[in-house]
């Protein structure tokens, strides 16, 4: 084991770094199933024009949920702002109502498809994709409309059978591939590309090939399964406070109405106005709300497309599936920071077993600290909790400057997610440790192998609605600390009357200042085994973790001090750390929902550089006995907070020809 974390020490200091996690856009290329109201700066081009021109002189929001969409409240989960590409002043979100693959749109017109769009944005950025935004890509949809109705009108109105779609438009798919392969390759890293809220079949194979064909050309991105999202809303309706989630054709009731004397109207969200009254009459007529709070009620706003309402549950389900790597991620993150406790609480103790005559020690420690690991990036939830941790050893004195010892250590901590639910990470750890002191000189040495378990709630907002995601792992977390330094003594005066009484200690003992350097590493591997989640209620949210490899070398510099007061000894050290190690950590998940390729997203990234103090007093109760109780603390850590209290007793068993020598 000792072998391997000094080859591992060695890899730390030289790997990599990578930068944090953080969204500055959202993106949008694709159709109307992401359009946040292209067509309410421009005409449309389409037949139906004039009621486009009635519906933005009366307030429509020119969208197809007649609302906010999907791509506006994702972009809010990260802290954003969306506008459509051809608003005022600009905006990111490409996408338009009707778009086709690689084909004109589907309702007429010269507005871009999805592979213009593509290349647009790209022409607008001199071919450089923001390597920050999070780009969110649907499309193929409109082509499957254009292929069904080309195919009736060819075959007397009779529907293609399954599959035939899926041959002809290989085409038009491979365009779209070459054109997200190419935003890739122009530097975009986060992509998401999400199914279609239907469960058809030809476009679940559809969307199963784009995933796979980009897969396999080292594309990454995100797979959205939203046809099991629907299964899940239809089947509990009234959990999302919905009273329809079939559109008015299909037997519900959608949020809209359809212009008056147009009952077969397609996409008419699109044109809806915000009152139960229509506006205009004849081909200037708008769709209007079926009730004033249709849009809540209703999970379709017309014969196709979601409300505002559905569209809120599916960005929630776009966005847990992005921020779960990270919150995953603190799972390996925490025991780099409980580890500290078992270092300090065998560091503390051995001044105590060097000071107290006796040639084997036993001694107890307690531990427990507040702990808050952040996510600096917006959107991206917290993790804040309390670790509580006891430890016990006993150690022998092999000569007056040299002892050798172990340790068996447990500790727990429940961290809450900022969004809801937590973990709770146990660890049972058993050390090693030697110290040796050579007059002024010091060095020691603590060798460390702890056992991991973790329960896992990751709730998971949807709608109105939490979902709680179930799960259990375990791993290891193996360490190995070396600290050195150099004492320093000077008198500083007298001790003061009666303050060593209790050991009979002469009123005219010299107070003495031992102070010095300290310098030292600490290299850690923490490793947490894959596992998956379940979801009692059926939501499509639980996912599955590859396993998580953590590596650390933090180096120490700083100084201590200590004040012998006869039974009293304050002491005080400050230390400044850093990270030696890399920190480009991914976090692998895949959907329970769908077969689709894994995706991989940063882990929460912490700071490199900060300080850490301890002050604290030793007190010996008898000449066999000793405690100690000590305040610690980091400072400067970006994305970490953490402080505590430890205490411990020490006693010598064995009265021996060892005296002390610290």
């Amino acid at each position: 084991m000792l072998r391997g974390l000094g080859a591992l020490s060695l890899g730390l200091i030289i790997a990599g770094s990578a930068s944090a996690q953080t969204f500055n856009q959202l993106v949008g290329f694709g159709d109307s199933s992401l359009d946040s109201g292209y067509f309410r700066y421009t005409s449309t081009g389409w037949s139906n024009e004039a009621r486009f021109v009635t519906a933005r002189a009366n307030g429509a929001s020119i969208t197809p949920s007649a609302g906010l969409m999907n791509t506006d409240f994702l972009a809010a989960s990260f802290g954003l702002t969306l506008a459509p590409s051809n608003a005022p002043g600009g905006g990111t979100n490409f996408a338009v109502s009707g778009a086709e693959n690689n084909s004109p749109n589907i309702g007429g017109g010269t507005s871009p498809s999805t592979v213009q769009q593509i290349g647009n944005y790209l022409a607008s950025t001199g071919g450089q994709a923001n390597p920050d935004a999070l780009y969110i890509i649907r499309s193929g949809g409109n082509d499957r409309t254009a292929f069904v109705n080309a195919y009736k009108a060819t075959h007397g109105g009779a529907s293609p059978p399954a599959g035939l779609f899926n041959v002809a438009v290989q085409p038009s798919l491979a365009a779209l591939e070459a054109s997200i392969r190419q935003l890739s390759a122009a530097g975009a890293r986060y992509i998401i590309l999400p199914t279609y809220f239907t469960t058809n079949s030809d476009l679940v194979a559809y969307h199963q090939q784009l995933w796979g064909d980009l897969s396999a050309a080292g594309v990454k991105f995100i797979p959205a399964d939203s046809g099991a999202l629907r299964r899940f809303v239809v089947a509990n309706p009234a959990a999302f406070g919905l009273t329809s989630v079939l559109p008015t054709a299909s037997g519900g009731v959608s949020a809209c109405n359809t212009p008056i004397g147009a009952p077969g109207a397609q996409g008419y969200g699109l044109i809806c106005v915000p009152s139960t009254t229509p506006a205009g009459a004849g081909i200037n007529g708008t769709a209007y709300l079926n009730s004033q709070n249709s849009l809540l009620t209703s999970l379709f706003s017309d014969d196709q497309h979601l409300s505002p309402t559905g569209y809120k549950i599916e960005a929630d389900y776009f966005y847990g599936l992005i921020v779960a790597p990270s919150q995953i991620s603190y799972l390996a993150e925490a025991p780099v920071k409980t580890r500290t406790a078992v270092v300090n609480a065998i560091t503390n103790q051995i001044p105590l077993s060097f000071s107290t005559p006796g040639a084997f020690h036993g001694w107890v420690s307690g531990d427990v600290s507040w702990l808050k690991i952040t996510n600096s990036s917006p959107g991206f939830p917290d993790d804040p909790g309390t670790p509580v941790a006891a430890t016990a050893g006993f150690d022998y004195a092999v000569t007056r400057d040299w002892l050798v010892g172990a340790a068996f250590s447990g500790g727990t901590t429940k961290q809450s997610f900022s969004l809801g639910g937590d973990y709770r990470q146990t660890e049972y750890a058993i050390s090693v440790y030697s110290a040796y002191r050579k007059d002024a000189f010091w060095l020691n040495g603590i060798a460390t192998w702890g056992a991991l378990s973790d329960g896992i709630n990751r709730v998971v907002p949807l709608g109105i609605t939490t979902q709680s995601n179930g799960g259990s792992t375990s791993g290891t977390n193996i360490s190995v600390a070396a600290e050195t330094g150099y004492h320093f003594r000077t008198a500083v005066g007298p001790l003061p009357d009666g303050a060593g009484r209790a050991l009979k200690a002469p009123a005219a003992t010299p107070v003495y200042l031992t102070h010095g350097p300290i310098v030292g590493i600490i290299a850690q591997q923490v490793h947490i085994n894959p596992f998956a989640e379940t979801n009692a209620s059926g939501a499509p949210t639980n996912l599955a973790f590859a396993s998580q490899l953590r590596n650390s070398a933090v180096s120490e510099l700083g100084y201590q001090a200590s004040l012998n007061l006869g039974i009293w000894e304050p002491y005080a050290r400050a230390v400044w750390n850093h990270e030696l190690a890399g920190s480009g950590r991914l976090v692998t998940a895949s959907l329970l929902s769908i077969t689709a390729p894994s995706y991989s997203l940063p882990a929460v990234l912490l700071g490199k550089d900060w300080g850490s103090g301890t002050v604290g007093t030793r007190v010996k109760f008898a000449p066999n006995t000793t405690a100690f109780a000590a305040l610690y603390s980091q400072f400067g850590q970006n994305n970490v907070a953490t402080y505590g209290a430890q205490f411990g007793l020490n006693v010598a068993f064995e009265s021996s020809a060892v005296r002390a020598k610290y």
